[in-house]
């Protein structure tokens, strides 16, 4: 019987569709988390789905009507504080600072600065949470600037290219575009970042497990998906606390890259999943089956990596054409569940025993 693999995305929240993207080679359906807004869904309805089902967003934590308007209201102050917030004053953040009475992020900056500590234990972990949310919140603002700054590059970039060509003497027709400079405008603007410190991915990831350990649905997601490599060395620290071992790498799949223009990728997608069935469907069953058992056994693991070899063979078609190609690595934690690895991360609970299951991460890279 085919089972669905279904996975979450980590650890931003609303990520960029081309983040998404090269995981819908693979998974059957792919999740991520979205903070609370003016038409936020109930924690487990997805919200509306785009590009034809191929992702969904969902809010984990139900916030009451009030929280709700109180975290847009500082969503929408922190526009105008970001550089004091990206600034270092989020790396203070703790689980005992804050009001949850506050109205507004200039008081919150007050309150955090002051050291005020929570009254009970439930306000803390209520703040804590609330922290979370701001962290992540913050985090959405910058990779949308950092998108809107590579598009103008982008514009800039190809007015000086046209302008160059034009003092050369190389105007090209209408419409026709040089691959060459176009690819290498794609590498420029790749390389345009935001000046300043990036977001700590470990604080990130912090912030986001707050959410995944209260989420209802969390364990309807056997594999964790990702594009930061930071990240599995993050959780490979909390399961080798946890039970003394480190995680094992299962398989590494060879998948094409995106296609040049985004509009043709839905096409890619559907026509790799169509010409690699086979293969896919008995690689995920075989995976589900390593995320089910608490141990993995040589046979399971020869098995996988056998299933693993026959979907990179029927994926060879799509690498001709790809001028590189991503490789995702499956990294396993046996015995230990990913709620358990990322509640250790963040210091939320005491180690547990080891469960009859198997935490999964695929990195992307």
């Amino acid at each position: 019987m085919t089972q669905s693999l279904n996975a979450l995305f980590s650890p931003e929240t609303s990520p960029h569709p081309a983040d998404l993207q090269p995981f819908r080679l693979l998974c059957d359906s792919l999740f991520f988390y979205a903070l609370p807004h003016r038409s936020t869904p109930l924690p487990g309805k997805p919200e509306q789905q785009e590009q034809q089902e191929l992702w969904a967003g969902y809010t984990p934590v139900r916030l009451s009507g009030e929280e709700q308007a109180r975290f847009q209201s500082l969503a929408q102050e922190l526009k105008g504080h970001e550089a004091e917030f990206h600034g270092g004053l989020l790396a203070s953040l703790s689980a005992g600072h804050g009001d949850r009475d506050e109205a507004s992020v200039g008081a919150l900056i007050s309150s955090l600065r002051s050291g005020k500590k929570a009254a009970s234990p439930q306000k803390a972990e209520n703040e804590a949470l609330w922290q979370a949310m701001l962290i992540l919140k913050l985090a959405e603002m910058y990779r949308e600037e950092e998108r809107e700054i590579t598009q103008g590059f982008m514009a800039i970039s190809g007015k000086e290219a046209e302008l160059f060509a034009a003092i050369r003497g190389e105007e090209t027709e209408e419409g026709e575009v040089d691959e060459e400079e176009e690819q290498a405008l794609r590498e420029l603007a790749a390389a345009a970042a935001l000046s300043g410190p990036a977001i700590n991915l470990a604080r990130l990831a912090r912030a986001w497990g707050r959410l995944y350990t209260r989420d209802a649905r969390a364990a309807e997601f056997p594999l964790l998906v990702t594009t930061h490599e930071e990240l599995q060395g993050l959780l490979a620290e909390a399961y080798e606390t946890l039970t003394g071992r480190l995680p094992r790498q299962l398989v590494s799949l060879a998948l094409p890259t995106q296609a040049q223009r985004a509009e043709e990728y839905p096409a890619l997608v559907e026509k790799f999943r169509a010409d690699t069935g086979a293969s896919r469907e008995h690689f995920n069953r075989v995976l589900l089956g390593v995320a089910a058992s608490g141990t993995i056994s040589a046979e399971r693991l020869t098995e996988l990596q056998r299933a693993g070899n026959d979907l990179n063979r029927a994926a060879l078609p799509f690498l001709k054409n790809s001028p590189t190609e991503k490789a995702m690595r499956f990294y396993a934690y046996e015995g230990t569940s990913l709620i358990d690895l990322f509640a250790r991360l963040g210091s939320l609970a005491e180690p547990q025993k080891a469960t009859a299951a198997t935490g999964l991460l695929a990195v992307l890279s």
